[in-house]
């Protein structure tokens, strides 16, 4: 997604989590100012707005507007842990390959010669 539906998207999760209307006006003037690269093809992560947001001095002059988006980040990265530790196989499954002993091929062996032999 470009800059203009990550602006939009992230106005969606502000207006989810009932952000201050500082947030929303600082959100609304970056759409308003982003709004001539809309149909840009430049793909820019969520992640990457929010710290971008972060560092303008509109957002670390004022308390309310911060917090609004630190609260979207700490978000995402709960949602990210919860998506990896779904992903991850369970702790109970065995996963790992081991060689088996020399007594299972011997094993395997004489089972072949006495499948050969006729009784």
């Amino acid at each position: 997604m470009n800059l203009y539906e990550q602006l939009l998207v992230v106005r969606d999760r502000l207006e989810r989590i009932g952000a201050h209307d500082d947030s929303m006006d600082l959100i609304e003037m970056l759409l308003r100012k982003s709004e001539p690269a809309r149909a840009d093809r430049t793909n820019i992560s969520q992640i990457q707005v929010l710290r971008h947001m972060l560092r303008m001095p509109e957002v670390s002059d004022n308390y309310n507007v911060y917090n609004d988006l630190q609260e979207l980040i700490s978000e995402r990265d709960e949602s990210e842990i919860s998506a990896r530790e779904d992903a991850a196989p369970a702790a109970y499954v065995d996963t790992e390959r081991r060689p088996k002993p020399k007594s299972y091929y011997k094993a395997q062996k004489e089972k072949a010669k006495k499948k050969g032999q006729p009784t």
